[in-house]
């Protein structure tokens, strides 16, 4: 029976070859090996580092802080930086404009002259001011003060200058039942302008208004002499 050798394989090397090529000695095809200098290292050296710098990613530089700490860069931080949570600007927290405008939705939402003139009033003794708005000085037309149905006229006929009126009907509806039932002469006078702005009629002259009053009042002296 044919024994089978087990034990690896063995490789024989020739001694003077393999110390001639060690030794620097021309290799196998009788050429001498290149010999580097120490400038050609220095250069594959260069060359290797410019290599590594152009390919390797790039980090951003640390600045320092006041304390002469490292600040991370923006990306790190960000990426680090624990979430934050944005909370809504909190609501109008100064308690005299927060009752201001309580009050005034009061004197805009009330209807009837005694409500509009308790609103009106209650505003005024907290010490506020109205606003230029037209919606506010309609409201004062059915004040039960004519001074303060005068004061709502002239701010009126100032606003309505540069803007048109938003509720043309019914500001006319109030300024007649001033020029009908109001007290003062110069109320009247005052409503009856104002509603000649807004209707865009020339406003009558004082001759010719004195004149009709006169012969209304002559006509009312005719009618009662006859009676």
């Amino acid at each position: 029976m044919r024994r089978i050798r087990r034990d690896a394989t063995k490789v024989w090397h020739n001694p003077e070859l393999h110390t001639a090529y060690g030794r620097g000695q021309p290799n196998s095809a009788g050429l001498p090996r290149p010999t580097q200098t120490g400038e050609d290292r220095r250069a594959a050296k260069q060359h290797r580092a410019a290599l590594e710098a152009l390919f390797s990613p790039r980090k951003e530089p640390e600045a320092e802080d006041s304390k002469g700490g490292r600040v991370k860069s923006g990306r790190d931080a960000a990426s680090k930086a624990p979430g934050r949570i944005v909370l809504a600007p909190p609501p109008q927290s100064d308690p005299k404009a927060v009752e201001r405008q309580r009050l005034l939705a009061k004197l805009l939402c009330a209807s009837g002259r005694p409500n509009i003139s308790k609103a009106a009033n209650e505003f005024l003794r907290a010490g506020h001011t109205f606003p230029a708005e037209q919606d506010v000085y309609l409201q004062l037309l059915e004040h039960s003060d004519e001074q303060r149905i005068q004061e709502a006229i002239d701010e009126l006929a100032g606003i309505l200058a540069g803007e048109l009126p938003k509720r043309r009907a019914v500001l006319e509806s109030r300024l007649r039942r001033i020029e009908e039932f109001a007290e003062e002469p110069a109320t009247r006078e005052a409503a009856e302008r104002l509603r000649r702005q807004v209707s865009g009629r020339p406003e009558a002259p004082a001759a010719d208004g004195a004149a009709r009053r006169s012969a209304g009042g002559g006509i009312s002296e005719a009618s009662g002499e006859a009676e």
